[in-house]
């Protein structure tokens, strides 16, 4: 039996594209993996923002990512467009002396 194949490709222009038409700094992390887009925004704070408010931005994002996406000349880019993103929220601090990473996902789907 063959082993599984799959690749992880990061695409920091699409990330700046995205972070350009939601007026965020920095830019978020876009990978795209097995045919999903996925966005990692960091230093927002956004992993204490309420629910309602992350879950709106998620929706934001994700619409966004799939604009930029289909305009994209890649073939790659252009396909991940038509499946689920992903939004995550990451964000570090320093308690008691310990690295503290708290984390935010929402998987949006396609036919949202």
């Amino acid at each position: 039996m063959s082993a599984w194949r799959f690749e992880v490709n990061r695409f920091p222009s699409v990330g700046n594209q995205i972070a350009t038409s939601l007026g965020v700094e920095p830019s978020p992390e876009c990978r795209i993996e097995h045919g999903r887009v996925t966005l990692t925004f960091r230093k927002l704070a956004a992993t204490r923002w309420p629910e309602s408010q992350q879950v709106e931005y998620a929706m934001r994002a994700a619409s966004t990512a799939r604009e930029t996406c289909a305009r994209d000349d890649r073939r790659e880019v252009r396909r991940a467009a038509k499946w689920a993103t992903v939004v995550v929220f990451e964000d570090k601090t320093l308690a008691g002396g310990c690295a503290v990473v708290a984390r935010w996902e929402c998987v949006v789907p396609a036919s949202w």
